[in-house]
C-alpha cells in the first residue's frame, strides 16, 4: 500500500529502520513458522491491543465470522469450518492449515487496515481486512470480501507465490536468489532500485505489495515520507519488530501439547521429540522455555528424528555437538561422530536461524566426560583413558585447543576402557603400596629410591592414586643418581640431569634408563668431566665418587689434584642421594698421619700413603708437634690407598 495504515493509536517507534533490509525483510523460518502462537495467545494479544472498543463498534478482539469448509490443496491443508468462529480462532486455524506464522497475519491485518489496534473499525475494514484482492490501482474484488475470506485468501496466496508442486510456475519475477528492480511507488516516475531478493518470504511480500520504502519513508518511522513514499513493507517490518521481536529468528522452537508430557523441538515445520531433561536444558538455554499448544496442532506436524544434541546445519551439512549452556561445537569427521556413539543419520536437523542461536565454540576433539560424572577421559587408540588427577589433566591439556565435550552417559562409556593416563614426569604411588614410581611418556615407569634423589633429578610432583591404576604400566628399572640415557651418561644434580664426559672410567657402569623415562627429565646442555665431585645440601664436606663409594676430600689441594687441577664443578645432592652410596676411605690432607688398626703410622703425601718406619722419621715429619696427631681408621680401608716409598729417616 502507498499510504500508511490508519490506526486508533499512533504507535511509538521502537524498530530500528536502519536495520531494514529490502532484500530480506523477514526470514523464511519466521514467516512460515505456524507454531508461534496458540489460539488463546492470539486472543490475549488482541485483548492487550484494545482494552475498550468504542460504543456501537465491534473491534477485532470481539469479532466473529462465518467460516467454510475448504479442501486441502498444494497451498493449504483442509479447513474444517462451516460455523461462526471468533477472529482469534480463524487466525490460528488458517495459520495452521496454510503454514503461515499467525504473527505475520496479525501484522498484515494491522498494516493493511489497522484492525488489530482500531477502536472503531468500519465494515469496510473487515471486508478488506488483509488487502487481499485490493490492488492499488483498482477496487477490491468482491470475491474476497469478509474477514474469513480475507485471512484465508491472503494466506493461500502467500503460499501460492512459491509455485508449490502441482501448480504452474507463474510467479517468477521476484524469484529468490536474483536481483530485481523494485519500485518505490505505484507512480513509476518515482523510480526503482535493484534489490537482491534473498528468500521466499521476502519475495512473497513483494508479490503482495510490490513496493519498497524510499529513504523518506524510512526516515519517517511510522509516519509519512514524501510523495514517492510507500509504506506497506516498511510497516510490516515496524509492526513485526515492535510486537514480536526479530524478523530473522523464530520466537519459539519448543512446544508441549496441553494434554501430554512430551516436549518437541520445532525446526522447519517438523517436530523432534526431546528425549531427556539434560537435552531439554541445552535447548532451553538458547531457544527459551517450551510453549504449551493444542494437541491437534502438535499431531499435525510431521515427526522427525529425536532431538538429540547432535545437530546438523542445513546450509552446509556441518555436524555440531550441542553442549550444556547452549554452545555448539563442530564434529569435523564421520569418525568423530561415530566415536562418541552417534549415528550419522540420527542427527537433529536444525534450520539455519536455530543453528545460529547457539554460539560456536572450539571443535570437538579427544577429551570428554559423561554428564553424570566428574571424571574426564581421553580417546586414544580406540579406548577411553581415564585422566587420573590434576597433574595428568594439566599435562594433557597444556597445549590442547580442542573442546572437552560433555556426553550422555551411554555415549561416553561406549568405548572400551584403556590404561589410565598419568602425567609424564610425575611421581605416583598406589594407595596401599609403598613403592613410588616415575611416570614416563608412554607406559613405562621406574621406581624411585627416595624423594630426595627424585628431587635432585628435577622430579617432585607427587600424587597417590587408587589401587590398580598402575596395572597397565611396565616397571622399567630404577631412577638412580647416575644413569645411562641413550648415548649419554647423566648424573642427578640439583634439580636436573648433568651429562658426564669421560664416563667410561666410572665403575660400576650405570644402568640404562628407557628413553621414555629419560625424556621426562631436564638434561642440561653443559656437561662435567669425570671424576664426579659432590657436596651435600647444607654441608661443607666435598666427596669424590670412586668405584661406587663416596670418599671425603679433606683439603683444597687434594680436591684440585683429584680434579686434574681443572676448575671444580661440584654437584649438589640431597642427603638421600648422599646416603645411597657407601662411604669409602677419605682423601687425607698432605702431612696428615693415620693408622689402620695396628701400630704402623702412615703419612699422606701427594695422594699416596707412606709408611713411617722410625720414630726419628716421624719426629722429623711432624716437626714441633708432640704428641703427633694420628687418625685411626679401620684396617680394611688401607687397601683403598696407593702406597708410596716408606720413610726411613
Amino acid at each position: 500500500m502507498p499510504s500508511p495504515a490508519v490506526a486508533a493509536v499512533t504507535p511509538v517507534l521502537a524498530a530500528n529502520l536502519a536495520n531494514f533490509n529490502p532484500g530480506r525483510i523477514v526470514s523464511d523460518a519466521v514467516f512460515f513458522d505456524s507454531s508461534t502462537m496458540g489460539e488463546q495467545e492470539i486472543q490475549d494479544f488482541l485483548d492487550s491491543k484494545v482494552r475498550t472498543c468504542r460504543s456501537g463498534y465491534t473491534c477485532l478482539k470481539d469479532t466473529y465470522d462465518t467460516t467454510r469448509v475448504t479442501s486441502a490443496d498444494a497451498m493449504c491443508g483442509a479447513y474444517a469450518g462451516g460455523g461462526r468462529e471468533r477472529a482469534s480462532r480463524i487466525i490460528y486455524n488458517v495459520a495452521r492449515a496454510c503454514g503461515i506464522n499467525p504473527q505475520v497475519i496479525l501484522v498484515m491485518l494491522e498494516k493493511e487496515q489497522g484492525l488489530v489496534t482500531h477502536t472503531w473499525p468500519s465494515d469496510f475494514r473487515y471486508r478488506a481486512a488483509m488487502g487481499q484482492g485490493c490492488p492499488d490501482t483498482a477496487a477490491c474484488d468482491a470475491r474476497y470480501y469478509g474477514f474469513f475470506n480475507q485471512v484465508y485468501g491472503a494466506a493461500w496466496q502467500l503460499k501460492r507465490y512459491a509455485n508449490p508442486s502441482g501448480t504452474s510456475q507463474f510467479f517468477t519475477w521476484y524469484a529468490p536468489g536474483r536481483t530485481w528492480n523494485v519500485l518505490y511507488h505505484p507512480n513509476r516516475d518515482c523510480g526503482s532500485s535493484p534489490v537482491r531478493i534473498d528468500n521466499q518470504a521476502t519475495a512473497d511480500l513483494y508479490y503482495y505489495t510490490p513496493y519498497q520504502p524510499n529513504a523518506a519513508a524510512l526516515r519517517a518511522g511510522y509516519g509519512e515520507g514524501d510523495g514517492c513514499s510507500s509504506y506497506g513493507n516498511r510497516n510490516f517490518y515496524n509492526y513485526f519488530t515492535d510486537w514480536f521481536g526479530s524478523t530473522e529468528t523464530p520466537a519459539a522452537a519448543l512446544i508441549k501439547a496441553t494434554d501430554a508430557n512430551e516436549i518437541y523441538l520445532i525446526s522447519g515445520g517438523v517436530r523432534h521429540h526431546v528425549v531427556n531433561s539434560a537435552d531439554l536444558a541445552i535447548f532451553e538455554a538458547r531457544l527459551g522455555t517450551f510453549r504449551v499448544v493444542p494437541s491437534n496442532y502438535v499431531s499435525s506436524l510431521p515427526l522427525g528424528n529425536s532431538a538429540l544434541r547432535l545437530a546438523r546445519d542445513a546450509r552446509d551439512g556441518a555436524m555440531y555437538l550441542l553442549q550444556p549452556g547452549g554452545t555448539k561445537h563442530h564434529l569435523r569427521s564421520v569418525e568423530l561422530v561415530e566415536r562418541y556413539g552417534f549415528r550419522m543419520d540420527d542427527y537433529l536437523a536444525l534450520s539455519p536461524s536455530l543453528v545460529d542461536k547457539f554460539p560456536t565454540g572450539e571443535a570437538v576433539g579427544d577429551f570428554f566426560r559423561a554428564e553424570t560424572s566428574p571424571d574426564y577421559y581421553k580417546w586414544e587408540a580406540g579406548s577411553r583413558r581415564l585422566i587420573v588427577n590434576d597433574l595428568s589433566w594439566l599435562s594433557q591439556r597444556s597445549a590442547a585447543r580442542d573442546f572437552v565435550a560433555v556426553m550422555p552417559e551411554g555415549n561416553a562409556y561406549k568405548a572400551p576402557v584403556g590404561v589410565p593416563l598419568l602425567a609424564p614426569g610425575s611421581l605416583t604411588r598406589e594407595a596401599s603400596s609403598g613403592d613410588v614410581y616415575l611416570v614416563g611418556t608412554g607406559l613405562e615407569i621406574a621406581r624411585i629410591p627416595s624423594f630426595g634423589t627424585a628431587a635432585d633429578a628435577g622430579v617432585q610432583a607427587y600424587r597417590v592414586v587408587s589401587d590398580g591404576v598402575l596395572a597397565g604400566y611396565r616397571p622399567s628399572g630404577e631412577l638412580a643418581p647416575i644413569m645411562q640415557c641413550g648415548s649419554q651418561t647423566v648424573v642427578v644434580d640439583g634439580g636436573a640431569l648433568t651429562p658426564i664426559a669421560g664416563a667410561e672410567t666410572l665403575q660400576p657402569r650405570p644402568a640404562a634408563l628407557p628413553s621414555a623415562l629419560c625424556a621426562v627429565m631436564n638434561i642440561r646442555g653443559a656437561s662435567i668431566t669425570a671424576p664426579i665431585l659432590t657436596k651435600g645440601i647444607g654441608a661443607d664436606a666435598v666427596y669424590v665418587l670412586d668405584a661406587g663409594k663416596l670418599r671425603h676430600i679433606r683439603s683444597a689441594e687434594r680436591l684440585y689434584s683429584i680434579n686434574g687441577n681443572r676448575p671444580v664443578k661440584q654437584l649438589t645432592w640431597s642427603p638421600d642421594t648422599v646416603k645411597s652410596f657407601p662411604l669409602g676411605a677419605p682423601h687425607f690432607a698432605d702431612n696428615s698421619f693415620v693408622s689402620f688398626g695396628t701400630a704402623d703410622i702412615y703419612v699422606a703425601q701427594s695422594g699416596t700413603l707412606r709408611h713411617v718406619l722410625t720414630t726419628a722419621a716421624l719426629l722429623r715429619l711432624a716437626g714441633p708437634r708432640w704428641p703427633v696427631p694420628v687418625e685411626k681408621r679401620p684396617a680394611d680401608e688401607l687397601a683403598q690407598y696407593v702406597l708410596g716409598e716408606p720413610v726411613a729417616q
